[in-house]
């Protein structure tokens, strides 16, 4: 029997030995849920895969709903189900019959156990033959596509030939120091086009040379080259510009009519120009963000007097008494320097980049920053200079506990304490101490130690009310309790104890913290 698409439902696949009647049954009767409604509808093959362990079933008149009149027809006596397990996956179960009251001896479970794991191990081949299916699919595409670029290269070859005199131009351009304007300027007049140029930031116009129709500016993605759009009345080509690697603007050219055979080759050639230009104006911009880099290294590592470095900030144009949240990246690209906004001192300490963010409304911070696609921590927001250390020390704690994306530690609560008085090393050999035996034993045996501790713990020590959050009975937990103890040496009765489980849970929340992915 195997899973459906959903993993809710078994329905049997290939069978030996039973009647056409039976299999009729097995598929009409009522649905094999792996979760059923009631007891009185659960089998062997649906414990195994949810339990994922082997069930016997000793006696079919043990069966409940219609099924035990399924198996009285049939003739089953005893039921022995093996659940296919490949990996963390267990996509069926593997079910044996006697029609004869049996008892399994052990050697005989091992045998059944075996042979689920060969079934299981030929359909993981079976996935992976798929894959490899797939990918001969793909490469196949690749290729007819590798084979369409090449012509096109033979097409191309005589536009070069034109397009070459234009470097002439690019060259005399370059030693006058036309600047932006004229650049672009200068690409219009080649083409008979309208140029302008977007930024990839806010999508704003940054300069526009030329005559030619109106550009609409449409989202286009980044194929490395320039390419045709197609807009109404107009051809038109952008390609997207790069200074330092990090997308900066799209260049945009358009013109009413004519052979589009020179356009690309003399667009291309004019971008790095164009790129050059760009990277001089912002220089300057580049410039102001370096002298800030000091003054947030010393705000969040305590170095200088408060009136001196309040002074600093005011020299630049920045408010100390506005709110400022302390975030930590990886580092700095467009996309980041979009989620953070305006007015932001940036700084580097010991391989983090700092970033102060004045008056920023946190969720939205937090979102702009996942959308950013960067590893992020956003720490507290503070109004006086005496808390940026502790703020950055937090938040470099966090950092060197969890590989999660973007962590906002306003979630965290009450275990941000622990960041703040502990080192990293520290609370994670707590954590590993403690929970390492419990983490290893679940995924050994499949079992939910941590799992349960941690409702324990959530529901105040009440062993009731963690049964009904995990949806078993009390003495399930109670027994699962009294394995925590066996493992870690700590008793959930003594206080002592209690408290350092739930520090070492609080660590690991911070480990695996991550904000919402909102923006997918």
């Amino acid at each position: 029997m195997l899973l459906d698409a959903a993993g809710s439902r078994l329905a049997v696949r290939a069978s030996h030995g039973l009647t056409e009647s039976y299999r009729h049954d097995l598929d009409t009767l009522r649905p094999l849920l792996v979760h059923p409604t009631g007891a009185a509808f659960d089998v062997p093959a649906a414990q195994a895969v949810r339990e994922r362990r082997t069930v016997v079933l000793a006696d079919a008149a043990g069966l409940g709903g219609p099924w035990r009149e399924a198996a009285g027809r049939e003739g089953i006596r005893t039921i022995l189900a093996v659940p296919l397990e490949t990996g963390e996956e267990c996509p069926g179960v593997l079910v044996g019959y006697s029609r004869e009251a049996h008892r399994f001896a052990a050697a005989e479970i091992a045998l059944a156990e075996l042979m689920a794991e060969y079934v299981a191990t030929v359909l993981r081949a079976s996935r992976v033959k798929d894959v490899q299916r797939a990918t001969i699919v793909e490469l196949e595409k690749t290729n007819a596509e590798l084979i369409r670029a090449v012509a096109s290269l033979h097409h191309e070859r005589a536009q070069r030939e034109w397009a070459e005199a234009q470097d002439r131009r690019l060259v005399g351009l370059l030693l006058a120091d036309a600047g932006l304007d004229g650049v672009l300027g200068a690409l219009g007049e080649a083409l008979a086009a309208r140029v302008v140029l977007e930024s990839v930031d806010d999508g704003s116009v940054l300069a526009e040379a030329g005559e030619g129709p109106p550009v609409e500016l449409v989202a286009v993605a980044d194929e490395g080259s320039a390419v045709r759009v197609d807009l109404p009345g107009v051809q038109a080509w952008v390609l997207t510009l790069s200074v330092a690697r990090e997308p900066v603007a799209r260049l945009w050219v358009a013109r009413e009519g004519g052979t589009d055979t020179d356009v690309r080759p003399v667009i291309e050639r004019f971008a790095p120009l164009v790129a050059l230009e760009l990277h001089k104006r912002g220089h300057a911009a580049d410039t102001a963000l370096r002298l800030t880099r000091d003054l947030a290294v010393d705000l969040v590592t305590g170095a200088g007097r408060d009136v001196d470095l309040r002074d600093r900030a005011r020299a630049l144009g920045h408010d100390l008494t506005r709110p400022h949240t302390v975030v930590l990246l990886d580092k700095v690209t467009a996309a980041t320097r979009r989620a953070l906004g305006g007015g932001v001192l940036v700084g580097e300490d010991s391989g983090s980049v700092v970033a102060l963010v004045p008056d920023s409304e946190r969720s939205a911070l937090v979102t702009a920053l996942t959308g950013a696609g960067e590893r992020a921590v956003v720490g507290r927001t503070v109004t006086d200079t005496g808390e940026f250390p502790v703020a950055w020390r937090i938040v470099r704690t966090a950092a060197a506990l969890t590989d999660a994306r973007v962590v906002d530690l306003e979630e965290l609560g009450v275990a941000t304490l622990l960041l703040e008085t502990g080192t990293p090393d520290g609370l994670r050999r707590l954590a590993d101490r403690l929970l390492g035996p419990l983490e290893r034993h679940d995924a050994q045996r499949s079992t939910e130690l941590v799992a349960t501790v941690r409702a324990w713990l959530d529901a105040g020590g009440s062993t009731g009310a963690a049964a009904r959050a995990l949806h078993v009975h009390p003495h399930t937990v109670g027994y699962r309790l009294r394995r925590v103890a066996e493992l870690t040496g700590l008793d959930p009765q003594r206080a002592d104890d209690v408290f350092e489980l739930r520090a070492a849970v609080m660590v690991r929340a911070v480990q695996g913290a991550e904000a919402p992915r909102e923006w997918q």
